[in-house]
Formats: C-alpha cells, sequence, structure tokens
C-alpha cells in the first residue's frame, strides 16, 4: 500500500467495532438454505445458551458438500463442521473453548475465496479481513498505471471469453465520457455457480474491484446486472452498496477516487441473458436479444455511451493484482459424479491437472469416464486428458460436470441439446431453426452425422451470438469422442 493510502484505510476502519474473535459461523445462502441450514442455526442458539450471540449467520464457504456446516473461528484457527443434520453438535461446542485441531484447508489468507463464507455480512468484518486494501493502493494511482498492473497480472476475462482486461479497459478509456461499467452476474449456465457464492458470501470484493475498474477507465456509473433468481445474491450485493455509500467508499471521500455511483438490476432470465450485447438491451428495456456486432460496447454500449462489461470474477480477481505473483487461478463449479461437489479455487500453474482436481474433490479418476466442461456451449474431456496441465482459455466459465463410468453419453448430449433449443431467443435463423433441428437429428446420430456436421458448421459460423454458435460444440465433441455411444442407441 502507498504511503497515502494507508493513513486513509486505517481511517475508515477505525470508524467501525471489528467483530468478535471467536465466533460460529454457520453457512446459509443457496447452498445452506436448499438443506434447511436455520435449523442447526436455530438449534446451535439454543445449545448456547448465554452465548448464543457467537453464532453469526454466513454465506456456504464454497463447500457446498458439507452443508448444513458450520466453522468455529478462533485467533488463528478455523474448523469447519459438516453435514450438521446428522452429526451431533457436542464437538463443535467444545471446540469453541478450543478442544479441537485447526484442520480447516481453505483457511489461507489468499484468494478469492479467502472471506467467502466468513463474513457477517457487515463491512466492518471485510473490511477487518482486508477489504479495499488493493482499492487504496489503486485509488492514489494514474489510472494508466493501474490497467498497466492489471495488464502484468495478465488477467482475462473469467466470463468464458478470456479476453484481456487491460485491453478492454483500454479501448474504453480512449472514449468520451461518459463511460460506464457493467457487471455480468447474470450466470445462467447450468452447472456454473460460482458468482452467486461470490455474490452471497464476498460482496465487498465485487465492490472493491469496481471501483478500481472505475477509476482506471475513468466511470461514473456502473450496473451490477444479477440473475433474476438469485435472490439471496441480490440481497447481499445491495446491502454491501449501501454500507459502502454510507461509508464515502462510493463518492471518493474515504479513499480518494472521483466516486461511482452503483445500480443494481435482475436479470430477465433465460441461458442468452448472460450474453453482454442481451444484457444491454435488457437494461435499457429493450427485448432480451442480441445485438450486431460492431459496434462493440467499448465505443457504443449501454445508452449509446462506450461501456465496459465486466464478468463478475473477473472484478472480484482484479483485487489481487497487487498481491504479488502467485500463480493466476480460476474457480470451477463442480457437481456431479463426486463426493465433495462445490466451488474450488484452482491454480492455472501449468502444473496442476484434472486428475489434481478430481483427487481434492474425493473423485478417484479411475471411476470417472469423462467431464463436461462449459454446459450446454462446452465439450467432454476424456480421462486420458486428465494428466494435462490446466489451460485458462480452455477452461471456459468454469463449470465442470463428473459423468460416472455408466455414464449415457447419447442422452446427456440429447438434454444439452434439446436446452439450447428451448433457450433460443429466436433472432436469428441458424439458432431458431436450427437447434431445434439438431436435437431432432440426434435421434439417429449415426445415419444423420453428416447432416449434423453441416448443420453445426451453419449454425456455428452464422449465428448472431455464441448461444446458437456454441450450441453445437457439445455435440461435436460427443460424437468424435464416443461414437459407439450413438452406434448402440441406433441398434437398439
Amino acid at each position: 500500500m502507498t504511503p497515502v493510502a494507508a493513513p486513509a484505510l486505517a481511517r475508515l476502519r477505525a470508524r467501525f467495532t471489528a467483530p468478535p474473535s471467536t465466533r460460529v459461523l454457520v453457512h446459509r445462502g443457496t447452498c445452506g438454505d436448499a438443506v434447511e441450514s436455520t435449523r442447526v442455526l436455530d438449534s446451535l442458539r439454543a445449545a448456547l445458551g448465554p452465548r448464543a450471540a457467537l453464532a453469526v449467520e454466513t454465506a456456504c464457504d464454497g463447500a457446498c458438500w458439507a452443508t448444513p456446516a458450520a466453522t468455529v473461528v478462533r485467533p488463528g484457527h478455523r474448523h469447519r463442521f459438516a453435514r450438521l443434520d446428522r452429526e451431533p453438535l457436542e464437538p463443535l461446542l467444545t471446540c469453541i473453548d478450543g478442544a479441537c485441531e485447526d484442520d480447516y484447508a481453505g483457511s489461507g489468507e489468499r484468494g478469492l475465496l479467502a472471506r467467502v463464507g466468513h463474513l457477517d455480512g457487515s463491512l466492518a468484518d471485510a473490511l477487518a479481513q482486508g477489504a479495499y486494501l488493493a482499492a487504496a493502493h489503486a485509488l492514489q494511482q494514474k489510472p494508466a498505471d493501474v490497467i498497466e498492473a492489471v495488464q502484468k497480472a495478465s488477467l482475462t476475462g473469467r466470463g468464458g471469453a478470456h479476453f484481456a482486461t487491460a485491453q478492454k479497459w483500454r479501448l474504453a478509456a480512449q472514449n468520451p465520457a461518459p463511460r460506464i461499467l457493467v457487471v455480468n452476474a447474470e450466470e445462467g449456465e447450468p452447472g456454473v455457480f460460482k458468482d452467486r457464492h461470490l455474490l452471497e458470501g464476498d460482496p465487498h470484493r465485487l465492490i472493491e474491484g469496481i471501483l478500481i475498474a472505475a477509476h482506471a477507465v475513468g466511470v461514473a456509473r456502473a450496473v451490477i446486472y444479477i440473475n433474476g433468481q438469485a435472490r439471496y445474491a441480490r440481497r447481499a450485493v445491495e446491502a454491501a452498496v449501501a454500507q459502502t455509500r454510507d461509508a464515502g467508499l462510493l463518492d471518493g471521500s474515504a479513499l480518494g477516487g472521483a466516486g461511482v455511483e452503483i445500480e443494481v438490476r435482475s436479470g430477465a432470465g433465460g441461458y442468452v441473458c448472460g450474453e453482454e450485447s442481451v444484457i444491454l438491451n435488457s437494461v435499457e428495456g429493450e427485448r432480451p436479444v442480441p445485438r450486431l456486432r460492431p459496434p462493440f460496447a467499448t465505443d457504443r454500449g449501454l445508452f449509446d455511451r462506450p461501456t465496459v462489461i465486466n464478468n463478475v470474477e473477473t472484478l472480484c480477481a482484479v483485487t489481487t493484482v497487487y498481491d504479488g505473483p502467485p500463480p493466476p487461478t480460476k474457480l470451477l463449479s463442480l457437481s456431479g459424479a463426486l463426493p465433495r461437489p462445490g466451488l474450488y479455487e484452482v491454480p492455472v500453474d501449468g502444473a496442476t491437472a484434472w486428475s489434481g482436481v478430481l483427487a481434492a474433490a474425493g473423485a478417484n479418476p479411475q471411476r470417472v469416464r469423462a467431464l463436461l466442461l462449459g454446459g450446454p456451449s462446452g465439450r467432454f474431456v476424456l480421462a486420458e486428458e486428465f494428466e494435462e496441465p490446466l489451460e485458462m482459455r480452455g477452461l471456459g466459465a468454469g463449470g465442470v460436470v463428473v459423468l460416472p463410468l455408466d455414464a449415457d453419453i447419447a442422452r446427456v448430449t440429447r438434454g444439452l441439446a434439446a436446452y439450447n433449443a428451448r433457450e433460443s431467443c429466436g433472432e436469428c435463423t441458424p439458432c431458431r431453426e436450427g437447434a431445434p433441428r439438431l436435437v431432432a437429428l440426434l435421434e439417429d446420430a449415426t445415419a444423420n452425422r453428416e447432416q449434423i456436421d453441416a448443420l453445426i458448421e451453419v449454425m456455428t459460423e452464422a449465428s448472431l451470438c455464441q448461444l446458437g454458435g456454441m450450441a453445437g460444440r457439445p455435440v461435436a465433441s460427443a460424437l468424435a469422442l464416443f461414437p459407439e455411444a450413438f452406434e448402440r442407441e441406433a441398434s437398439r
């Protein structure tokens, strides 16, 4: 942190009372409440009696498999207690007084998940755990220097396209003001839940990323576009925006900078609403369909103003660019046939492979037939590739479904094609007509292989957006890697 920034952040922290050093974090949010974590919270508070205030509500920490869960926090110590719907509370109660060891692997200080599931929802708690440290530093720098720092960190968009973030910021910054920042928090892709976890568990990290981006690009207005079904996420973000506004973080009076006004919007719903030009139409009150490009958003975006559109994870990752030289990481939403589904932060360091990711989630790679990477727009990954190092661009948005040895690949593929057909907005002919036609051809994929290949080529090249453009990707991947699955089906 710069010498000028340090006193400003210290003054801000001094305005708040730090949370107690010992407490029990009960993990709720979408994850926890799906398994009635409120019952655990009520039981815990009743068992604590006069110390009931030690039990604090927080979000899921990414360990979806553990819910309902609670984490005991003491100075220098964390210990998660999992599946409290079937495990007794006594070990947890004794742990509060020190009768347990620190065996929680997620207790590190760095990374996007460092605070997720460990905050009580207050700005005071976020500040105590390191929030706005990066913003305090960035806001004392020249905008061009901030963009340079983002470039040196090799930060790319984490929404799937992996476009260079610094380049996008520069393109917008060279256009006349006013400029706008749009945060893509739609996340309508099945099997992806990273952004919801970030928003529910650490919304202040997103706001900090917004402050940094706004300063770098010269943005005075930001719009956070949240999936209409993500009610917990919107509630957490709105509370955090109100807190930061009251604290002077948004108008620049607390840490400096010109300030930015943040507006929260709910998405219109549907897979296509994750496409960035659809978001622009939706915010403007227009029909949620893709726009023709060019012009690109950085030239003429929201209300015809130069606009930067960044994914939630991207802006959260911006807060780490001053942390030193750690390897870049990617958030992966792991689900399917594995013992510990949830959200994982994985280093993309040239050494980490799928086998290590699966092992962390408790899966035996030898019991996995394939991975579905990227959902309805994705591809299949064979077991033969599990030892190859992960590549950032190949991870897409980070949705990973683990398929067991007995998985019906043909059925899975037809399901993906049918989903894309249902979710088509109907704006362009290749997707509107091609997606249902692809579903029909898959009824006998072996006999219709040439027609399928030709149709996928047309949809890929001529669709207006990537819903249609990539709808054929999982089909082509399945037919190339698992032809026998479709041949067996045709012979029945």
